[in-house]
């Protein structure tokens, strides 16, 4: 067996000379995977190191790790072999982890001779591994095993050197080497060979030291440091982080119980007010609920009395109506005879004044000759003078003017309202009927009132469309509709509600009324609107 302070020498020297050997390591392991790495390591006593030395094992070489489940000691054991030998076992911790997540190690698994080395204790060599991993599962990454930058303090810090372990990639590892570098002496730095610190892995190891070769005074100026470039605290860090915000959530969900207790106790009391005032309530209720029904009782009873009540007027009424029906059919019959009474009156009106001509004339004038003629006369004059009005297309003015001031003076009253109407219709364009019906009303109609006649029968010399003694219900009843009908003259005030009526769309050319009253006393027919429709709710 060669002594040890050679094998440490030749340990020294292979680990200077391999610096070439390890980047081509690296290059390969990454040209090998795209995915995560892995770092293990295999650990032999000093006096198997030679044995292994002997094998010609260098850096870069490729293994192969097989999972053996028939391993009567430990069936996550996985084997590692180099160039079909087999060399040794992983660490059991590591093997286990390998054995349930990497699916590859049960047909044979990849991995890199990534160091040579030996403990910081000299009681040990260790052969490092890195082992590429195509996709971390879930389990590696919660256990450090990707590319994320995290780094924490190392549990074997001691006053003669800070130790930091550090879980990123190959770049990141060498860009803080570079920013510790220039405020500490990195002393030593390169593979982790534990295979996890507080359940993480961390595949990088460096070790800090200030001027006077010890370990930094002030931690926290190193996190600082490395904050400042990654902008990631140190997983202890992060940890006391955590608990302080437990800690914090700890006494909120501590005022919160609190709280719910002092709520609970609150809605118990609310529940007993609750229950007590419930139970007030349903005596109410049962109170309430028997008035009620002495209440529909009542009502039942008056609703019956009521009824019979109803029933009797209801017979009461029938009678009424068959009453009325009875008064209705008489006054029908009344108003059947005085229409003949009227017409036997007109007749004996008529033919009154040719007997007592006949009486006076019989020798000279040939009898009722004469009337007839007149009367005939009379008709052709009314008739050219409608004519002349039709042709001359005269204004409602013009007809005032002719029928009230020259073929009748004296017999109609025209207000200074029924000649104002009379101007704004100048479009008016039936001037031959407008004049008929102005002439009936100062000869005809005025000679009937003259009589004592009543409104309804001297009307009837109009013909039954052109003249109405009365609005409807609807007009008379509305406040605008009445004040507009309603006139002044002589100090008096009239609603005039007899009205006489050409056309029955609201057109100016076309409609035209003529409110009027009689007036006794003057012996004329009063007229105080001669224009467009007056005020109507209905249009």
């Amino acid at each position: 067996m060669a002594p040890k302070d050679n094998l440490f020498s030749r340990l020294q020297h292979l680990d200077q000379a391999a610096s070439a050997e390890r980047q081509a390591a690296r290059r390969r392991r990454q040209q090998q995977s795209t995915g995560e790495i892995l770092q293990t390591f295999l650990a032999y006593k000093l006096d198997h190191a030679t044995e292994k030395m002997g094998l010609g094992l260098a850096i870069g070489d490729s293994l192969t790790l097989l999972h053996e489940p028939t391993n009567e000691w430990d069936p996550n054991a996985v084997k590692v072999f180099w160039k079909e030998q087999w060399i040794g076992y992983i660490p059991k911790d590591m093997a286990a982890l390998i054995a349930a997540e990497v699916p590859e190690a049960a047909t044979g698994l990849e991995a890199v001779v990534t160091g040579l080395t030996t403990t910081s204790r000299r009681d040990a060599f260790r052969l490092q591994i890195s082992i590429p991993i195509p996709k971390a599962s879930r389990r590696l990454r919660e256990l450090g095993v990707t590319s994320t930058f995290a780094w924490d303090f190392d549990r074997t810090t001691g006053a003669d050197k800070l130790r930091l372990v550090i879980s990123c990639t190959e770049t990141a590892f060498r860009e803080l080497q570079e920013l510790l570098a220039a405020s500490y002496d990195v002393s030593k730095c390169g593979y982790s060979y534990y295979p996890a610190q507080d359940g993480r892995h961390y595949p990088w190891y460096l070790s800090l030291t200030d001027s006077s070769g010890k370990a930094p005074e002030d931690p926290e100026q190193v996190e600082k440091l490395i904050r400042s470039l990654f902008g990631v605290p140190s997983e202890s860090t992060r940890g006391r982080e955590r608990q302080e915000r437990l800690k914090e959530l700890e006494d909120k969900q501590e005022e919160i119980n609190k709280r719910l207790e002092t709520s609970r106790a609150e809605e118990r009391r609310l529940r007993r007010e609750f229950d007590f005032n419930k139970a007030a309530w349903e005596q109410r209720a049962e109170k309430a609920q028997a008035q009620g029904d002495q209440a529909i009782e009542l009502a039942q009873s008056v609703e019956g009395e009521l009824g019979q009540k109803l029933d009797l007027k209801e017979q009461e009424l029938q009678l009424a109506l068959a009453e009325n029906k009875a008064l209705e059919d008489q006054l029908e019959q009344s108003t059947n005879e005085l229409e003949t009474l009227r017409l036997e009156l007109d007749y004996f009106e008529q033919i009154a004044p040719a007997g007592a001509a006949g009486e006076l004339s019989q020798s000279t004038w040939g009898g009722s000759g004469v009337v007839i003629a007149e009367q005939e006369l009379r008709n052709r004059l009314l008739s050219g003078l409608r004519s002349v009005a039709g042709t001359a297309r005269l204004k409602p003015r013009q007809c005032l003017e002719l029928v009230s001031e020259e073929l009748c003076p004296g017999h109609l009253l025209v207000l200074e309202s029924a000649w104002s109407s009379a101007d704004q219709a100048k479009g008016f364009e039936h001037g031959d009927q407008l004049f008929e019906l102005l002439w009936n009303l100062a000869t005809a109609y005025r000679a009937q009132k003259l009589t004592g006649a009543p409104d309804r029968i001297a009307g009837q010399i109009f013909g039954g469309s052109s003249y109405a003694p009365r609005e409807s219900q609807t007009i008379e009843s509305n406040t605008q509709a009445r004040r507009a009908r309603t006139f002044t003259y002589q100090g008096k005030t009239v609603e005039m509600w007899q009205h006489l009526k050409i056309g029955a769309k609201d057109s100016e050319n076309r409609t035209i009324r003529i409110h009027f009253c009689w007036d006794e006393h003057l012996a004329q027919v009063v007229i105080g609107h001669c224009g467009k429709h007056l005020f109507n709710p209905n249009h």
